[in-house]
């Protein structure tokens, strides 16, 4: 950890609900969908087809979104089989979130209104602070979320203001300030220049756990 004596701040990516699936309806030509909370499995002979089922948010219409195809029974977990039969809510939550599962399917995800900052914030006093303040980020779900926007959220700030203390060396970050992120993080926050000087050098953040 750097630096004894550090304050120290949880700042929490909060999972609000699951992404919209931007699919094109075949009905509606809608493009936002959301799981329907069910999967369905097919067997011909020794192969199984899983998908998971969506809804289009405009029409209803049921699609299907291919999780195996033409799996031998044999290669697919027993555990996970039953987990798909029995439409278990922790495997849709799962896949609904799964970026790969949407680059193989060619869908994306719309991660907005998915998530909300939490932070026990603003009791830090960005200006009149005289300590370094070490600030954990921890990720409910793997919403990628630009860097920079996770600040201007966190510190009430605006862009121009986040970017000039990045600048500046008042924020050290493991990542670009416009890198997107979606694992668990720390930063470092150091107090303002007295006398044209910073108080006193501070190590840099560790490094990301992503």
């Amino acid at each position: 950890m750097p630096g004894e004596g550090n304050g120290k701040s949880l700042w929490v990516v909060r999972e609000l609900g699951l992404p919209t699936i931007v699919k094109t309806c075949v009905s509606c030509r809608s493009t936002r969908h959301h799981p329907a909370g069910k999967f369905r499995v097919n067997a011909n002979g020794k192969l199984l087809d899983v998908w998971m089922l969506i809804s289009c948010e405009l029409c209803g219409r049921t699609s299907k979104i291919p999780v195996h195809e033409r799996i031998h029974v044999q290669s697919l977990d027993h555990e996970r089989l039953l987990r798909f039969e029995a439409n278990d809510p922790v495997m849709v939550r799962h896949l609904a979130m799964d970026a790969a599962l949407a680059g193989r399917a060619s869908y994306r995800l719309d991660w907005s209104g998915a998530w909300e900052l939490e932070t026990d914030l603003p009791f830090y006093d960005l200006e009149q602070a005289s300590s370094p303040l070490e600030v954990f980020v921890r990720f409910e779900l793997p919403a990628p979320v630009r860097v920079g926007k996770l600040l201007t959220a966190g510190f009430g700030l605006s862009r121009a203001a986040v970017r000039g203390m990045v600048d500046s060396g008042r924020i050290h970050l493991p990542a670009g300030v416009d890198a997107k992120v979606r694992e668990d993080f720390t930063f470092l926050v150091v107090p303002p220049r007295e006398g044209g000087k910073e108080r006193s050098p501070v190590p840099g953040p560790p490094a990301s756990r992503g």
